[in-house]
């Protein structure tokens, strides 16, 4: 009998179906599970492991059909070692987790991030365009030069098509404009006259400047931000490692997406992380 779901405690080994170079030092992949799963929420994660070397979490960029999508730039020996996994090998899924980011009616969808957080934010633009509701989409994406940029393609398509607006800048002026996606979107806030709700993921530093612009404008009736690059263990709150100060919320279960009244809580966010010794390292 096949399983219906995958497993909390152990992972379940999954074979790799298609592999590609999105951008400079990150791959894609696309992995069959061998269990009935139709889809994911934008924001949820899985903790992948690859057969000895790592474990960890990876935020969703697409399920559909028991078919995961994930987007892994190189971070370190464990992301490195998925980087020579080819099409055929085997990895470790288990999950999903997490809480995911959940966008209301009637309002302006601004998504901004940068380099890894681009995977969450992926799938959420997926989920937007699909709504049959009226809505505009805006997607802010920043990076170090064009050749660090994921999605580039797969986004200006659909701004091609109408169906959002893509603003994109690098740091070194090599595609859009020089500098950093914070412009554009305060640019946005201070032109708009209508509700926004802001969807930001990627480096923690990045998402409290976009947190603290946000708070200016009344009209960002919410923010909802991934924390996901958090140091996690078990994926499912029973180790704690990814606690944070000074309400004891788990990352893994309690976010990792939280919104503007939860952010406004954390003492950490923006400021410290957590080691995997559990010793506080300022970011």
């Amino acid at each position: 009998m096949i399983k219906q779901t995958l497993s909390n405690d152990k992972p379940v080994m999954s074979v790799i179906v298609e592999k590609w170079e999105e951008c400079f030092e990150t791959y894609c992949y696309k992995i069959k599970l061998p269990v009935k799963i139709q889809s994911a929420k934008p924001g949820q994660f899985i903790m992948l492991w690859v057969p000895r070397e790592d474990e960890y979490p990876i935020c969703i960029a697409g399920l559909k059909d028991s078919i995961l999508e994930v987007g892994i730039a190189k971070m370190g020996p464990g992301t490195e070692a998925m980087h020579k996994k080819e099409v055929g090998d085997l990895v470790g899924i288990r999950g999903i987790y997490g809480k995911p980011f959940t966008p209301p009616e009637d309002v302006n969808h601004l998504l901004i991030g940068g380099g890894f957080g681009m995977t969450p934010l992926k799938l959420l633009t997926e989920v937007l365009v699909a709504n049959e509701n009226k809505q505009t989409i805006h997607v802010f994406e920043g990076a170090r030069s064009k050749n660090r940029l994921m999605y580039y393609e797969w986004l200006q398509d659909f701004h091609d098509q109408g169906k959002i607006n893509f603003h994109v800048c690098t740091d070194d002026g090599s595609l859009g404009y020089q500098g950093f996606p914070t412009i554009d979107l305060e640019k946005f806030l201070q032109e708009s006259e209508t509700s926004s709700v802001i969807y930001a993921a990627g480096p923690e530093k990045m998402m409290k400047v976009i947190f603290d612009i946000g708070k200016n404008y009344p009209k960002v009736v919410d923010m909802q931000m991934s924390l996901a690059d958090r140091y996690m263990r078990c994926g499912f709150g029973a180790c704690a490692y990814c606690a944070v100060d000074p309400t004891g919320w788990r990352i893994c279960v309690d976010g990792p997406v939280f919104n503007t009244e939860k952010l406004e809580q954390i003492s950490d966010f923006g400021v410290y992380k957590r080691l995997e010794t559990g010793e506080k390292k300022r970011i």
